[in-house]
């Protein structure tokens, strides 16, 4: 007797859940919902799908900002539920060293959750993300829970005219800390302070669920730009 083979798309659906998007299409709220400050927009077009995050309108001022971020909070750090997320985007600075970029998970993502004038990430609640701020050209790293928090700097240059694979990868480490591991291009970021790959210990003691999000703001008056080719966030269930 002939049977129906479960697909291997339903096989690993089992072990995990998660969401990705390659921008076929875009509407706000949906599976994102945009956060936008002066009327920047966020579209999504062109070959392949790329999403276009745009922190102003007409009238652009200094800490103008652009968020997209899932709709719902999808994931949530935890003991035994390992966690990737990726983006491949790409950024070309209208004034030097003068863009605030960021993407990775935070609980409530909202209006500054890049703080205004080089001020790097939000400092409440979860957040565990990879960010460039103005007045700097490389990659920093942040985990936080509540006020327990680690920033790392890292000797990886961000933007440019390529695009770049930013990664973030969570794992259970032992008792209450997960160890979590950025990545850029498939290879392990490196530490400024150290010279060794960046690994931080985030606390899980009462950690908030947390949306998949990718982000920008001007660092000047001059217009910036986020192009986001895909985005995805997976998790053991």
């Amino acid at each position: 007797m002939n049977i129906v083979r479960m697909a291997q798309v339903l096989k690993e659906a089992k072990d995990l859940h998660g969401v990705y998007d390659d921008f076929p299409w875009y509407i706000s709220p949906h599976l994102w919902t945009a956060v936008l400050t002066d009327a920047g927009s966020i579209a999504a077009a062109g070959v392949g799908g790329i999403a276009t995050l745009t922190n102003s309108d007409g009238s652009v001022a200094d800490n103008d900002e652009a968020y997209l971020a899932t709709t719902n909070a999808l994931f949530k750090p935890a003991a035994n539920k390992p966690l990737y997320a990726e983006a491949l985007i790409q950024f070309t600075e209208a004034n030097t060293a003068a863009a605030n970029v960021a993407f990775g998970l935070a609980s409530s993502p909202a209006a500054d959750l890049i703080v205004d004038n080089g001020g790097g990430m939000r400092a409440s609640g979860a957040v565990i993300a990879i960010y460039k701020v103005d007045g700097e050209n490389v990659w920093r790293f942040v985990t936080r829970n509540g006020t327990d928090v680690t920033v790392s700097q890292s000797v990886e240059a961000a933007g440019g005219a390529s695009y770049q694979q930013l990664g973030i990868e969570i794992l259970d480490a032992f008792g209450n800390y997960a160890t979590c591991v950025p990545t850029i291009d498939g290879r392990l970021m490196i530490s400024a302070a150290t010279g060794q790959p960046i690994r931080h210990q985030l606390l899980l003691t009462a950690i908030a669920n947390v949306n998949l999000f990718v982000g920008g703001k001007n660092g000047s008056t001059s217009l910036e730009t986020t192009l986001v080719d895909y985005i995805g966030c997976w998790q053991a269930r």
